[in-house]
C-alpha cells in the first residue's frame, strides 16, 4: 500500500467509527444498514473491510483481529467469555443442520460462517495469551522494582492461566462430536481446528505456568541475597568488623573456613650472622631423609613385540542391507505389474515377518522411503512413486493423528 492508500483508510475508518463500534458490540448478530450510505462506508464494503449478509452489516474476521489486536492492553486485557462462545458454537451448530435439513444453502453457509468466526476468536484468543505470556516472562516480568509488585504480577499471571485452563475443558472431543452430527464441515472447524488447537495451548499453558513457578522461586532467592549482601554491606560500611571465631569454634568448622593449599617452598632469611645461619641451613638439610624414586617395573620397560597382522583382519565387512528393501522392491514390481496402488499393511499379512508388528513395518517403510527421496533429490533426481498415508480420526486425550495405513502409488505426471 502507498501513503495516499493507508490516508484514505484512515480517513474512511474515521468517519464511520460509530458505526465500526456499533458492529463490534453487535458480533455475529450484526446492525441494519444506515439509510443513506455514505463514500468512505461503501468503500469499505467495496475493499471488503465490512461485509453485507441477510441486510445486515457485520465486520471481516480481518478487521476483527486488528480491532482485537489494537485494544490489547498488556497482560490484564479483556479475555473473552468461553462459556459464552461454547453456547454460541452450540446455537450455530443447532441453526447450520437446521437450515441444512431445510435443503436452504444460503442460510447453511451463513450459520457455518457464524462457526468459523467464533471458533477463530478461541483460537486467537489462546494465541494471544501464549504470546503475552513469553513476552511478560522474557520481557522482565514486570516493570516495578519493587519485589512485592513483581511477585504480585507473577501471581496474577500463574492465577489467570490457571483459570484459562480450566475453562478450556469445557472444549471435549466428546461434546464437540456430539455438536458435529458426523457433518464433515462441521468436524473440519470443530474437531480438525478448534479441539487441535485447544490441545495443543493446554501443552503450552502447562509449560508457562511451569516457567512462572520457577521464576517466582528464582526472584524470591534473588531478593534473600541482595537483602543479605545489603545487610553485610552496611555493617562493614558502619565500621563494623565480622567475628569468625564462633563460626570456626563449630563442629563443621572446616566446612566453613577450609584451609587454602600451601606449596612446598621458602625463602631462607639471613640477617648479620649470614655464616652461622647457612651454617645450620645446611646442616638442617642434610639431616633431611633421602628422596624416594619411583622405579619403573621391569614388565613396563620390554618393549612390545611386534605382531604380524594378516591382511585380509582388516578388509571392510559390507553393511547389511535394510529389511524393508527387498519388501518394497517386491511391491513395486507388483505396482508395476497390476498398475493399482499396493497396500503396506496388506503386504505384510501376506508377505512379512509374523514376528514383526506392522506398526515397525509402517515405521520403517516410511523412513526409509524418505531416506531415497532425500538421496535422489540430492542427486537432481525425483521418486516415480511416493507413499499415501491413511490418518486414523482424532483421539479424545490427544491432538496427534495416528498412521494406520501406507499406500504405495505412482507420482502423477504433469
Amino acid at each position: 500500500m502507498k501513503a495516499e492508500d493507508w490516508i484514505r483508510l484512515g480517513e474512511h475508518l474515521k468517519a464511520n467509527a460509530d458505526l465500526l463500534e456499533a458492529m463490534a458490540l453487535a458480533d455475529e448478530t450484526g446492525i441494519t444498514p444506515p439509510e443513506r450510505m455514505t463514500k468512505g462506508l461503501s468503500w469499505l464494503m467495496s475493499k471488503g473491510l465490512v461485509e453485507e449478509d441477510s441486510d445486515l452489516l457485520h465486520l471481516s474476521g480481518l478487521l476483527l483481529d486488528v480491532g482485537a489486536q489494537i485494544s490489547i492492553q498488556g497482560f490484564d486485557r479483556v479475555a473473552p467469555d468461553l462459556k459464552e462462545i461454547l453456547i454460541s458454537i452450540e446455537e450455530g451448530c443447532e441453526a447450520y443442520h437446521g437450515a441444512k435439513a431445510a435443503g436452504d444453502p444460503a442460510e447453511t453457509e451463513r450459520h457455518l460462517r457464524r462457526v468459523t468466526n467464533t471458533t477463530r476468536q478461541v483460537v486467537q484468543h489462546l494465541r494471544n495469551e501464549q504470546n503475552v505470556t513469553r513476552a511478560f516472562i522474557e520481557g522482565g516480568y514486570g516493570f516495578s522494582v519493587r519485589l512485592t509488585d513483581r511477585i504480585r504480577d507473577i501471581k496474577n499471571a500463574i492465577d489467570r492461566l490457571k483459570r484459562l485452563h480450566e475453562k478450556l475443558g469445557l472444549f471435549t472431543h466428546t461434546g464437540l462430536l456430539q455438536l458435529t452430527r458426523s457433518d464433515r464441515a462441521l468436524r473440519g472447524k470443530l474437531i480438525d481446528g478448534l479441539l487441535g488447537a485447544v490441545s495443543r495451548n493446554r501443552f503450552a499453558l502447562d509449560e508457562m505456568i511451569g516457567r512462572l513457578d520457577r521464576l517466582s522461586l528464582t526472584v524470591r532467592k534473588r531478593n534473600k541475597m541482595r537483602q543479605v549482601a545489603q545487610a553485610v554491606d552496611a555493617h562493614l560500611q558502619g565500621g563494623g568488623v565480622i567475628d569468625l571465631e564462633p563460626l570456626l569454634e563449630r563442629l563443621d568448622a572446616a566446612v566453613w573456613a577450609g584451609a587454602a593449599p600451601v606449596s612446598l617452598g621458602g625463602n631462607a632469611f639471613c640477617d648479620v650472622h649470614a655464616g652461622e645461619n647457612l651454617e645450620q641451613l645446611e646442616l638442617l638439610i642434610a639431616s633431611l631423609p633421602a628422596a624416594k624414586v619411583k622405579v619403573a617395573p621391569a614388565a613396563a620397560a620390554q618393549e612390545r613385540e611386534s605382531k604380524i597382522v594378516p591382511s585380509g583382519a582388516n578388509q571392510e565387512k559390507e553393511l547389511e542391507k535394510p529389511f524393508v528393501r527387498a519388501h518394497l522392491e517386491a511391491m513395486l514390481r507388483e505396482l508395476i505389474a497390476t498398475g493399482k496402488p499396493q497396500s503396506a499393511t496388506d503386504y505384510w499379512q501376506d508377505c512379512g515377518d509374523p514376528d514383526i508388528p506392522g506398526g515397525i513395518w509402517l515405521y520403517a517403510l516410511d523412513g526409509y522411503a524418505q531416506l531415497q527421496a532425500a538421496f535422489a533429490k540430492a542427486n537432481g533426481k525425483k521418486l516415480n512413486y511416493h507413499l499415501v498415508p491413511t490418518l486414523a480420526p482424532h483421539s479424545r486425550f490427544s491432538a496427534n493423528r495416528r498412521v494406520s495405513e501406507l499406500t504405495l502409488d505412482r507420482v502423477s505426471r504433469r
